[in-house]
């Protein structure tokens, strides 16, 4: 039986992802532009003698250079630029990623849903922290779940205390103890209710 086709989706947060490439981008572009800049200003007092297509040309070396080079290399530089964007989504890929997939595990917690455990790829980044939150959720919930299992063995304790009296001898006041015992308990069981807790 052949699996589903899963479209992989390379934006994962289109902000993030968008704000990371186009500073990759500009990072490199801007390192290039400073090397060019650098190398005009080393060669600003000299001439340069460019032959192209029968004709000899005579030009002040950074203009020269810069026209020169363009002109015999803008299909490279086109492609390199392309390149660089495909690879910084790539990289910023790993990032998002797992970025996107730690706030849905906090919004998951947050709304009380503590069986989010968190799967990341294999060359993702943050693996330490998603063990983090992992073990977090599982200890919470293992907690919870202690909480809720002695506070209804204590409601069942309250019950048999309240039964197992002498008929007719009951104390208001003890009667009001054990009402409002019973409340509490109840109350601590609702509280541990509205969590979904995760496998132990």
């Amino acid at each position: 039986m052949n699996k589903p086709y899963k479209r992989r989706n390379y934006f994962i947060k289109k902000d993030f992802q968008g704000k990371l490439i186009l500073g990759y981008f500009l990072f490199v572009m801007g390192g290039c532009l400073l090397f060019i800049i650098m190398l005009g200003i080393i060669s600003a007092d000299t001439l340069t003698i460019s032959y192209t297509d029968h004709d000899l040309q005579l030009g002040q070396t950074p203009m020269m250079l810069i026209k020169n080079v363009i002109a015999a290399n803008w299909v490279l530089i086109v492609i390199g630029g392309t390149f660089l964007v495909l690879a910084a989504m790539l990289i910023t890929h790993r990032i998002a990623g797992p970025l996107y997939r730690f706030e849905m595990a906090l919004d998951n917690m947050v709304a009380g849903r503590l069986n989010d455990f968190i799967h990341l790829r294999e060359n993702d980044n943050g693996k330490e922290l998603a063990e983090k939150i992992n073990t977090f959720n599982k200890k919470l919930s293992a907690t919870i779940d202690t909480i809720d299992t002695n506070a209804a063995l204590l409601a069942s304790l309250l019950i048999q205390a309240r039964t197992s009296g002498n008929p007719g001898s009951e104390d208001p006041e003890l009667g009001e103890v054990y009402r409002r015992m019973e409340e509490t308990t109840a109350h601590i069981r609702q509280a541990c209710s509205a969590f979904t807790l995760g496998d132990e």
